[in-house]
């Protein structure tokens, strides 16, 4: 089999699992159920993960270089430094709110009974707990924030701002996550405003 045509399976594979699993639940998700939903045979789908709990870590890893991604371009935008923090923000914060805590199934998805690698989810963290302590640099730099009479180091206010915006996953549909990100990223910068 070319690489590329299983490298396709593959993710046909994973995100086939993923919407089952967001849709009925981890529990409810049988293998015979994702196997019939990526259109391949049970068996093909053993050769490429050996049990649900190796493609969840799929899933997961998938996740993670997609965050990964999106956070990467949002920096990458010219923006003002409130809308680099919004986009940063989103493509961290947006991205499991709109694939885990909007799903019916949000608890059971997050429950640490599935036990994931610690590994999995670690260059996201500190890629952009690192991106955020930049752009709080960035707006220190351009005078457009002044850390020092707010009473704040960058590694402060970046940790504040954080801790802060993943109280927005909490929120009940997309339209006020959205709100609640945007209210919390524009009262701490206005906190932290020269």
């Amino acid at each position: 089999m070319p690489k590329q045509a299983s490298s396709d399976k593959r993710e046909t594979i994973i995100d086939a699992a993923f919407d089952l699993f967001r849709h009925y639940g981890y529990r409810r998700t049988s293998m015979e159920d994702i196997a019939r939903a990526a259109g391949v045979a049970k068996g093909t789908l053993y050769l490429y993960f050996a049990s649900k709990e190796e493609l969840f870590e799929a899933i997961a890893r998938m996740l993670a270089a997609r965050m990964l991604k999106a956070i990467q371009e949002a920096i990458a935008c010219d923006q003002p430094l409130e809308e680099q923090f919004l986009g940063v923000m989103d493509a961290k914060l947006g991205a499991v709110w709109r694939w885990i805590y909007s799903s019916p199934h949000a608890a059971e998805l997050l429950d640490p009974q599935h036990q994931l690698p610690d590994d999995v989810f670690e260059e996201v963290d500190a890629t952009f707990r690192s991106i955020i302590a930049k752009l709080i640099q960035k707006g220190v730099d351009s005078g457009e924030l002044d850390l020092h009479a707010a009473g704040f180091t960058v590694e402060s206010a970046a940790a504040t701002l954080t801790t802060a915006a993943y109280g927005a996953e909490k929120a009940a549909d997309e339209a006020e996550f959205r709100k609640t990100l945007a209210n919390i990223v524009r009262i701490t910068l206005r906190g932290l405003r020269a």
